[in-house]
């Protein structure tokens, strides 16, 4: 029953998202909904644990996001997006743009890049691009989505999810490595096949580029010309490589890294930056309002994720699920991505079930249990409930309605469900586990 009212109130804040109900809205009718029905005190579920949730993950993510924020508009305001722009475009052709994204978010997932910050990378480039080509911003979310999932699902890879699975099940970070490579091709080809399929159909319906929706776009009014009037791309892009090798080499903190690489934009492109304050001064303030645009609806949907996981059905939903009997890799399975759902995080479903899946890995092949459980982790966490999809659709402008369906569901939940099937069913094809 409490895994029951778990589902409705998860998909009663999906059904919020898709009308357009302010995410802010949307997490305190749902909170209020669950406390009534568990009967907890509303004003101290309210005071104390939504706005606990909401102003945790803001404490958290305020400087990050706003870093972000200003990384993206000092490459906007020095034509250093432009410029790196113009060379993915050359590269990938005009009709290939999600492949480019694919490719540009999935090498900076792999290499430990936060989510958030491969966001405010990625994004302010790829709607240049679709600017350029007149291709529906959807492109963009689609090819992001594909790229972030297959990152952060490689073997050999130091990303959160392939760490945590290591440390829990005494394994290592290559752990069924090339059965998990070759299940990952599989699983990008069959994505790109669904995008190119999908942009089609969007093209068919005259839907090219649009104005953003909302304030929180991470991008400019100006067009992608093809005059070079700014920095080579090669100075774009060395910003964006050194937040990497910051985070990977020297294991700094995340604001940190960030850090590095606004530094090292304003450095490497001070010749273009403006010379008067006013038009930067204006750049901080942009900057300042889209971050909180930006982190406000995604800490409402966190916080949200805090009343359910205060709520006394919730333990109970958990142990009801670690409690599944069948085979090891179908344990992980099952558990794994319905906790990872109604915790609306990937890491969040690891943290609560790895620890209780410990003595299931050792029933089969540990490697092969480590894999599994990477990839469930990556299936239904990406239900309306996580705050990532809000910050993803507000930078890219876009209605959560619009794209949630046909593009972060298909490819994110549905296809990595079906990636990780396809990966128990090798193991059993040739007897691993």
């Amino acid at each position: 029953m409490d895994i029951i009212i778990l589902v409705v109130a998860v998909l009663l804040i999906g059904l919020l998202c898709f009308k357009n109900v302010p995410t802010l809205v949307s997490g305190i009718l749902c909170s209020v909904l669950l406390l009534v029905i568990y009967r907890m005190d509303i004003y101290d579920g309210l005071l104390n644990i939504y706005m606990g949730g909401l102003v945790g993950f803001a404490k958290s993510w305020l400087i990050l996001f706003t870093l972000g924020a200003l990384f993206g508009k000092l490459l906007e305001a020095t034509g250093g997006a432009d410029s790196l722009a113009r060379v993915i475009l050359k590269w990938v052709g005009p009709k290939n743009i999600s492949l480019g994204v694919c490719v540009f978010t999935t090498i900076l997932a792999a290499a430990g890049v936060s989510s958030f910050i491969t966001i405010f990378i990625v994004y302010p480039i790829a709607l240049k691009l679709c600017r350029k080509a007149n291709v529906n911003r959807a492109a963009v979310i689609a090819g992001f989505s594909l790229g972030l999932n297959l990152g952060l699902a490689l073997p050999w890879v130091p990303v959160t999810n392939n760490v945590l699975c290591a440390s829990y099940f005494g394994t290592t970070v290559s752990a069924g490595g090339m059965m998990a490579l070759f299940v990952n091709i599989v699983f990008v080809v069959v994505g790109m096949i669904y995008i190119k399929w999908y942009e089609r159909r969007l093209a068919a319906k005259g839907l090219g580029y649009a104005p953003a929706y909302g304030t929180g776009s991470m991008e400019d009014e100006k067009e992608l010309d093809d005059a070079v009037n700014g920095p080579h791309w090669v100075l774009s892009l060395i910003p964006m490589l050194i937040p990497i090798l910051v985070l990977n080499i020297f294991k700094a903190k995340v604001e940190f890294a960030l850090l590095c690489g606004v530094v090292a934009v304003i450095v490497l492109q001070f010749k273009y930056l403006p010379r008067k304050w006013e038009p930067n001064r204006k750049l901080m303030s942009d900057s300042i309002s889209m971050s909180l645009t930006t982190i406000i609806n995604a800490a409402a949907i966190v916080g949200f994720g805090a009343v359910v996981q205060n709520c006394p059905g919730y333990a109970v939903a958990v142990e009801n699920i670690l409690s599944y009997k069948g085979s090891p890799l179908m344990i992980t399975f099952v558990a794994t991505n319905l906790i990872s759902g109604i915790a609306g995080s990937s890491s969040a479903g690891l943290v609560l079930a790895a620890p209780v899946l410990q003595q299931a890995a050792t029933l089969t092949n540990a490697a092969a249990f480590h894999r599994t459980t990477v990839f469930a982790s990556l299936g239904l966490d990406s239900l309306p409930n996580a705050g990532f999809l809000q910050t993803e659709c507000t930078v890219a402008g876009v209605k959560f309605k619009d794209v949630y369906f046909p593009v972060i569901f298909a490819l994110t939940v549905a296809l990595t469900l079906g990636r990780a099937l396809l990966y128990m069913g090798l193991c059993a094809v040739f007897g691993i586990a």
